[in-house]
């Protein structure tokens, strides 16, 4: 297993079967189908929801839900077999910048399925695709 993990800029390595994706890939994800928000130690499928737009590049994450986004640089990324994992600490919210979250976003390259987690608030499947 091979795990890289990056401080700022950070050049992403995205080879897998059935994805045409290079060094500098930009992922665009959506949780169209559903929403799970988690709060109080329980997990649960929100009644409705307005999809999330989801953006994972090599210098920028950004997670947009509802009113806004929490949005910024990259904490640190890994690529290990067809999983890229993006993590960014400490988002400010577009609307409210005081309103921070932790993020993390896991992407199967070769399928596009992806989890995406803001601490204390959503864990959500979405689906992804390269930005090309």
């Amino acid at each position: 297993m091979r795990i890289v993990l990056c401080l700022g800029l950070c050049v992403l390595t995205l080879s897998a079967p059935g994805v045409a994706a290079d060094d500098t890939a930009t992922w665009r994800c959506r949780n169209a189908d559903f929403e799970i928000g988690c709060q109080a130690g329980e997990c649960r499928a929100a009644d409705a929801h307005t999809a999330m737009n989801v953006r994972v590049g090599p210098t920028d994450v950004s997670v947009c839900a509802y009113s806004g986004c929490w949005a910024g640089a990259p904490s640190a990324s890994a690529r290990s077999g067809g999983f890229l994992t993006v993590t960014a600490a400490s988002l400010p919210f577009s609307t409210t910048p005081d309103d921070r979250a932790d993020v993390a976003v896991i992407i199967d390259t070769g399928s596009g399925a992806a989890a995406i987690l803001v601490a204390s608030r959503f864990a959500t499947p979405a689906t992804c695709a390269p930005d090309m």
